[in-house]
């Protein structure tokens, strides 16, 4: 998955020139007209609920590109609550990649680590292109297998433009706005 994603990048890199221009956005202001709605998760393989905490997701749409949010994308978190009610009210955000994972990938480790009975909330966001975001993949079966093909294929789905909006500082915006939208619905 790592050398996948540095490849978009190189891709990302070589297509264009890159505009290093911070982009400004308010996440707040987004996230108090784009809410996010807790739902059972339905992933294979996961349980709804597990050692003592009960497991949501919620998705939210996004711009794919923030300068210019004419184009949406999905990104995903996964609420771990735990199931017996404290005085604490803490939550902890676990980021997975670098970024560029899965908070899926997180999951065992995560409720293995942090016992129910602390009382902590616990996000884990999916970054765009990874999890139940969606997908940044080299073909519409999912493939991560990188190639002459995958190029072709990405470049046709995104174009250069919407490669380069998978990138770190459309990473830190869509935390922003989960973050945001978190703490405005709870």
């Amino acid at each position: 998955m790592y050398r996948f994603i540095a490849y978009v990048l190189l891709i990302s890199l070589i297509s264009q020139d890159i505009n290093c221009e911070t982009t400004p956005f308010n996440a707040t202001t987004y996230a108090l007209t784009h809410h996010c709605v807790w739902l059972s998760c339905n992933v294979t393989g996961y349980p709804s609920t597990y050692g003592g905490y009960s497991v949501q997701c919620c998705a939210l749409q996004v711009p794919l590109n923030y300068a210019n949010p004419n184009q949406t994308i999905t990104i995903s978190m996964t609420r771990l609550s735990p199931q017996q009610a404290t005085n604490e009210t803490n939550t902890l955000f676990m980021l997975s990649g670098g970024p560029g994972g899965s908070g899926w990938n997180l999951f065992y480790n995560a409720l293995g680590s942090i016992p129910s009975s602390l009382g902590m909330t616990i996000i884990l966001p999916d970054h765009r292109g990874t999890g139940l975001s969606t997908a940044l993949t080299c073909d519409d079966n999912a493939s991560q297998a990188v190639d002459s093909a995958c190029i072709t294929y990405l470049l046709s789905k995104w174009g250069r433009e919407g490669i380069n909006q998978f990138s770190v500082t459309s990473a830190a915006h869509d935390l922003s706005v989960q973050i945001q939208s978190y703490q405005i619905d709870n």
